[in-house]
C-alpha cells in the first residue's frame, strides 16, 4: 500500500515537474528548446511513478523491496526540490552562479565526498555544460534578472 502511496505522491510531483517544463520559453528558428531536457527527465518520472503505482497494487511485495522504495522516494522528492529551485535561481541570477552553486550541492548528495572533487565542480560543471548546451547545442544562457555573473565576466 505504501508504495501505491509513494507512485501515486510521485505521479503528482512529476505532472507539476512537466508544468515546469512547458514554462520554458519557446526557442527562436534555429535553436534547441531549452526544455528538452527538463521534460524528458519529467516524463521520466512519470513513467517511474506509473512503475511504483502499478508495483503498490501487487499483493504480496516483500518489505525489504519497500523499503529500498522509500530511500529512492526520498531521493527523488529531494532531487526535484533542488531542480525547482535551480529553475528559479537561473531565472534571477543567469545560469554561472546556480550552476557553480548547485552542482557540488548535487554531487556531494549522490555520494561524492572529497573536497577537491566538489571543489573543482563549482568551475568544471557550469564550464562543460556551457559548453554542451550554449556551443555545442546552440542555446543562449538565460540571462539573470537580479544578478548576471556572466554578462559580469564577458565584460
Amino acid at each position: 500500500m505504501r508504495a501505491f502511496i509513494e507512485g501515486l505522491i510521485l505521479a503528482f510531483v512529476s505532472a507539476l515537474a512537466i508544468w515546469g517544463a512547458i514554462q520554458v520559453p519557446s526557442p527562436t528558428p534555429g535553436e534547441t528548446w531549452a526544455g528538452v531536457v527538463p521534460m524528458g527527465a519529467a516524463l521520466a518520472l512519470l513513467v517511474i511513478s506509473i512503475w511504483l503505482t502499478i508495483g503498490g497494487l501487487k499483493v504480496g511485495a516483500n518489505a525489504a523491496s519497500s523499503a529500498s522504495n522509500n530511500k529512492g522516494t526520498i531521493h527523488v522528492v529531494l532531487l526535484f526540490v533542488i531542480s525547482i529551485i535551480y529553475q528559479q535561481s537561473l531565472r534571477w541570477f543567469g545560469y554561472v552562479l546556480p550552476t557553480a552553486i548547485v552542482a557540488p550541492v548535487l554531487l556531494y548528495s549522490f555520494g561524492v565526498r572529497s573536497w577537491v572533487g566538489l571543489a573543482l565542480s563549482i568551475i568544471v560543471c557550469p564550464l562543460a555544460f556551457h559548453l554542451i548546451f550554449f556551443k555545442l547545442l546552440g542555446v543562449f544562457p538565460p540571462v539573470g534578472e537580479v544578478f548576471d555573473l556572466l554578462g559580469k565576466l564577458q565584460g
